[in-house]
């Protein structure tokens, strides 16, 4: 099925020997551009029924980070600042300077090293299913944690995740989750200074909900909300939900947060329902 937006290559070389030319999906006009940064392996495919959602309410762009879906180049890439790195360079390229940022796993992780990095030029942050919980320290531990997660998930993601995986490679995809283990999150967290909103699914076995409290508590101001019904792939299998918020932070009137429902703080809210998919 052709997509009905825009999609092209943009080349760019953000460190010496680092270049690649990187494809996105684009959607919508107007208003404070939304950037979905997709997880470990997979694709702009995996946002897309997120993007569809989204494209309504203004620009939205999909980036295929390096030696990921469609994007040539980039394989030896493995750390989340690398990857920050060239994420950052596409927002140069492309001339995105006022942005809400939405990552998802791994995505979440690269999103808050853009961050720490450039905090004038995001405008918030939504951090939904973040990696990497330090209960699961090793690869190991992090792979059965995505075994478990399968059968809770939409089948629909399935098959995107299996040709994204193989496209990505196994092997690397072990290098990439081995370096993300070696550069906790929690360090880049602490120093950001953006509106922060975590989101997690309630099933989700990948991150787990005291890891998520413990993240939006270590960012000043940052509110976690909790999807009923929903597993890790958050942005596939809850699109609708996940939109509203995103929607709420995007509009939010400086705060750039979504409002929890119930109490204030770094709270847990479950505001999202499973009717909402």
């Amino acid at each position: 099925m052709r997509w009905p937006g825009s999609a092209r290559r943009t080349p760019l070389e953000w460190a010496p020997g680092r270049s690649a030319s990187l494809f996105h999906r684009e959607r919508g006009r107007g208003g404070v551009p939304v950037v979905l940064v997709h997880g470990l392996g997979m694709s702009s495919r995996s946002m897309l029924r997120l993007l569809r959602r989204l494209c309504g309410q203004g620009r939205v762009l999909a980036p295929d980070l390096p030696g990921c879906g469609r994007t040539r180049g980039g394989r030896r890439v493995v750390t989340a600042a690398e990857l920050a790195a060239a994420l950052t360079a596409w927002l140069d390229a492309l001339g995105l300077d006022d942005v809400v940022l939405v990552g998802h796993s791994l995505g979440a992780q690269v999103c808050c090293e853009v961050a720490v990095r450039q905090p004038a030029r995001v405008r918030a942050l939504v951090l939904v299913g973040p990696t990497r919980d330090p209960a699961a320290p090793t690869v190991a531990r992090q792979v059965l944690r995505l075994v478990a997660d399968v059968p809770r998930e939409h089948p629909g993601l399935w098959a995107v995740g299996a040709l994204d995986y193989l496209r990505a490679g196994p092997l690397r995809m072990l290098r990439v989750q081995a370096a993300v283990l070696r550069d906790p999150v929690e360090v880049p967290a602490a120093r950001m200074r953006v509106p922060t909103t975590v989101v997690r699914g309630a099933r989700d076995p990948v991150s787990g909900q005291a890891w998520c409290e413990r993240l939006a508590a270590l960012v000043p101001g940052a509110v976690l909300r909790v999807v009923p019904g929903a597993a890790h792939g958050v942005p596939f299998s809850a699109p609708g939900a996940l939109a509203r918020l995103v929607g709420e932070v995007r509009a939010a009137d400086g705060s750039g947060q979504a409002t929890p429902t119930g109490s204030g703080g770094n709270s847990t809210s479950a505001g999202c329902g499973r009717s909402n998919r």
